[in-house]
């Protein structure tokens, strides 16, 4: 079994905790580390989520690579020293699933994907709503129930409770309703579509300029028209529609941290018929398709989709610029 350690004690950290004790509880995995640079924090850390005593503990990614105490990390870190981290581990031989998004930009997201490339490694970045039950059945049934795709929404608020967070400061971040929850839905957008590269690119941003709390952005993914709309202000029920031909397919409820909502079938001038689907943790969902692809001979996977997320983010920020000048 894989060895894996995590990097990061915060919310997400505690999301991939649970998912670690779930899994590795199904003899998949080994949880050998946790790692986080706050002493206090991490004690109280383990105990709150019940960490195993068997897991070591480790001041510093550093220390925990020299330790040679995992095969695999998971990086629960901010945004902006993504890259550097997924390169440490890179060079150690290391597999990493690292929180999203990649990285602040395009360019350093290229430097975590040649770094896995040229070791090597499975790298992965934590979209765990790919992983959920309802939106995977939901891509399996697009053909049969909506057909030709014609349009993708998807809608996101939830009232980020850390006001005083660093992306709420822009501290190692460079949104934060965008990184928060934009970059989830953008990528659900461009799996659902099975689209790697999304053009004529439009947002609207709020406010205007300096910290989003919201943002409206619509983007061409081949011949699909998708719209995300995000905000951490305010609570809506969560939905992702997939519109097309013969009908369409909406999830309510799925966007989050649990595996659980609604999934629904809508036929022209037929009456809604829901769809039932198995709820099960995304966040365990993820690291099991995690292991499994680093377990695969020629481990290194090019998804294209990632870098394409961030072309996506630098896009918003070179219109925003412009508008804000």
């Amino acid at each position: 079994m894989l060895r894996v350690g995590l990097v990061g004690t915060g919310d997400a950290g505690k999301h991939h905790a649970r998912a670690l004790t779930t899994v590795a509880g199904e003899g998949r995995l080994t949880w050998s580390a946790v790692c986080a640079r706050d002493a206090k924090r991490l004690a109280r850390f383990r105990e709150e989520l019940a960490v195993p005593e068997s897991v070591a503990t480790f001041g510093t990614l550093e220390a925990l690579i020299d330790a040679r105490a995992c095969d695999a990390v998971i990086l629960a870190t901010p945004d902006g020293v993504h890259p550097e981290q997924v390169e440490r581990a890179a060079r150690a031989g290391l597999h990493v699933l690292v929180e999203k998004p990649l990285a602040l930009t395009r360019s350093g997201g290229e430097r975590a994907v040649a770094a896995a490339r040229v070791s090597d490694v499975h790298l992965a970045v934590g979209y765990h709503l790919r992983h959920h039950a309802a939106h995977r059945t939901l891509l399996a049934r697009t053909n049969e129930l909506v057909g030709n795709v014609r349009t993708i929404f998807v809608r996101w608020a939830w009232p980020d409770p850390a006001t005083d967070g660093w992306r709420a400061k822009g501290d190692g971040a460079r949104f934060w309703s965008l990184a928060a929850l934009g970059t989830h839905a953008i990528d659900l957008a461009m799996w659902l579509a099975r689209e790697d590269h999304a053009s004529d690119v439009a947002a609207l941003l709020d406010p205007p300029s300096g910290i989003d709390r919201g943002a409206e952005v619509t983007m061409r993914l081949g011949s699909i028209l998708a719209h995300v709309s995000v905000s951490v202000a305010h609570r809506a029920v969560s939905r992702v529609i997939v519109s097309g031909d013969a009908g369409e397919l909406e999830a309510t409820g799925t966007l989050g941290a649990r595996g659980d909502g609604e999934l629904w079938h809508r036929a022209p001038r037929q009456a809604p018929v829901a769809i039932a689907f198995e709820a099960e943790n995304p966040y365990a969902a993820q690291v099991r398709d995690f292991l499994g692809r680093a377990r695969a001979p020629g481990t290194f996977s090019d998804d294209a989709s990632l870098l394409s997320n961030l072309d996506v983010l630098d896009r918003i920020t070179t219109l925003t610029t412009q508008g804000a000048s």
